[in-house]
């Protein structure tokens, strides 16, 4: 299936291919091209909770891939990502402070900030022998 995304430009709506970066078609509204890429049987990036194509924090867009996993364009995997529960967007994992100055392993989502799933603290953490 090809991945596709939606981009305005000149107050346009064009249709591009993901990988060739190629233009496919130029649509009046957002809803055409989205018509047009589904009766097409092209993917389109997810979509959050508002609505908005979602993208990494470098502004490449994500995709379903198979199994429900997370991936670019170009078929690479996106490890170490969840969906966000609050947005929508693709939270990643990270390393963060927490209110008691703990460094932690988290899920932090980069449009809402939204963490989730962290590694627990030191103290909750049992001991090994």
């Amino acid at each position: 299936m090809k991945r596709v995304y939606i981009r305005e430009k000149e107050g346009k709506i064009e249709l591009v291919d993901a990988l060739s970066q190629e233009i496919i078609s130029t649509f009046d509204s957002v809803s055409e091209a989205v018509g047009y890429a589904v009766k097409n049987h092209y993917q389109l990036p997810v979509q959050a909770f508002n609505g908005e194509f979602v993208k990494d924090k470098e502004g490449n867009y994500i995709y379903h891939g198979e199994k429900h996993d997370f991936e670019y364009a170009d078929g690479t995997l996106l490890e170490d990502a969840k969906l966000c529960p609050k947005c929508g967007w693709v939270a990643f994992w990270e390393e963060i402070c927490d209110e008691d100055k703990n460094t932690r392993e988290c899920y932090v989502c980069p449009k809402c900030g939204y963490v989730i799933e962290c590694t627990p603290p030191p103290e909750e953490t049992p001991a090994v022998d």
